[in-house]
């Protein structure tokens, strides 16, 4: 059997393939929907082997994916994936009823590796950098107003700005905190901060990001969206080769300052020069700088090694 699971802010939209039959349904997004989710589940004699999909929209996926997580097997996949999969099986119409079946029929035909649950500390971090990275573009914003804002608005842009910074203190030391509760993490912090441009926030994000999950640096840079895409077909169709941007730009985002900060001290001084060389734009030096960072950041954590700054001078 298959679920699909259209995922909603307030509601569920369920398939259940069973014999080749669509069963549908709807629930409320909480954990009273999660339970009478379960209980029609039950009376579809629905087995511990059900595997259940559904996108990662948001945070909304989250609870019920955790739920059902602890009684079936559940993927979360990106939502590229299952568009790409629509486009596939020409889907013509779209719905929250359409898009389960879609998804309950993708994962009988892709069989996709199941979700890994953080842990509540990773889950704890994760909210924490989300938020702290949400603040921040709200007080960017706010400073681009009062450059331009008339005098008579300037003092209420002003308070809007003061009451974000405290905001954002109060943050950074509940940030603080986690770190002394969790050692494990601060220990591996300290190493990511040691990487040339990595600072307190970007150590932060990797430390949510990177799981057990990934395998090799190539699994953790193409799930950021930093591994290269080409477009070539036949002698006529050669595309400039460009990144995916399949992953999150906010993950992404958190690596852009890091690498300019690790262009301008020339912490890569070999690497840099031989894209020069090779007359790279300096927007494609800067994302391959990303890239090495994500790199560098994996295998560290991964080996549990100190950086050393000498050792990534000369290796690209």
């Amino acid at each position: 059997m298959y679920l699909g699971i259209d995922v909603g802010k307030f509601e569920l939209s369920c398939c259940l393939i069973s014999d080749g039959i669509f069963y549908e349904r709807d629930f409320l997004n909480s954990e009273d929907g999660f339970k009478a989710l379960k209980a029609w589940l039950e009376s579809c004699a629905a087995p511990a082997t059900l595997h259940c999909c559904c996108e990662a929209t948001g945070t909304y996926y989250e609870s019920v994916a955790e739920y059902l997580g602890g009684h079936y097997k559940i993927s979360v996949e990106n939502p590229r994936k299952i568009k790409g999969f629509a486009v596939a099986v020409l889907q013509r119409s779209k719905t929250d009823k359409q898009d389960a079946k879609l998804i309950a029929q993708y994962c009988k035909a892709m069989n996709p590796e199941p979700w890994q649950q953080p842990t509540p500390a990773q889950k704890q971090l994760q909210e924490l950098t989300r938020y702290i990275t949400r603040v921040k573009k709200q007080r960017a914003a706010e400073l681009t107003k009062y450059q331009t804002a008339p005098d008579y608005l300037k003092r209420h842009i002003k308070a809007t700005i003061d009451y974000l910074n405290g905001h954002l203190q109060a943050l950074k030391k509940d940030l603080q905190a986690f770190y002394k509760e969790n050692p494990d993490y601060d220990k591996n912090r300290k190493r990511l901060e040691t990487i040339s441009g990595i600072g307190e926030m970007s150590a932060a994000v990797l430390l949510a990001t990177l799981t057990n999950r990934f395998e090799s640096s190539a699994q953790f840079t193409a799930y950021l969206g930093l591994d290269p895409r080409k477009y070539q077909s036949g002698q006529s169709i050669n595309g400039r080769p460009r990144i995916s941007k399949v992953g999150k730009s906010d993950l992404r985002a958190a690596l852009y300052m890091p690498a300019l900060v690790a262009y301008r001290i020339n912490a890569f001084p070999d690497f840099i020069s031989r894209l020069k060389e090779k007359k790279k734009p300096f927007k494609v030096i800067i994302v391959a700088i990303m890239r090495k960072l994500a790199v560098i950041a994996f295998h560290i954590l991964k080996n549990g090694t100190e950086y050393d700054k000498n050792r990534y001078k000369t290796v690209s």
